[in-house]
């Protein structure tokens, strides 16, 4: 993927009710191919929206940080 394609390429933190608690979803969408590339779900169960979605958070961030450092 080349830089002018990365530019419409974004991932989003969103979170679902699953069970009787949340979990965290973390999808990569590629604007410029008009297409949801991957998905992650988290294995946690949390008990309210919020605590999952900086779970979330916190795991795109993690995920962006070690992409960085293998570029």
């Amino acid at each position: 993927m080349n830089s002018e394609t990365r530019a419409d390429v974004q991932a989003f933190v969103q979170t679902a009710e699953q069970s009787g608690g949340f979990v965290w979803v973390i999808a990569l969408v590629d604007f410029g191919a008009r297409e949801l590339r991957r998905t992650l779900v988290s294995d946690e169960s949390y008990s309210t929206a919020a605590a999952a979605k900086d779970a979330g958070v916190a795991r795109l961030a993690a995920l962006t940080a070690d992409r960085a450092a293998h570029v």
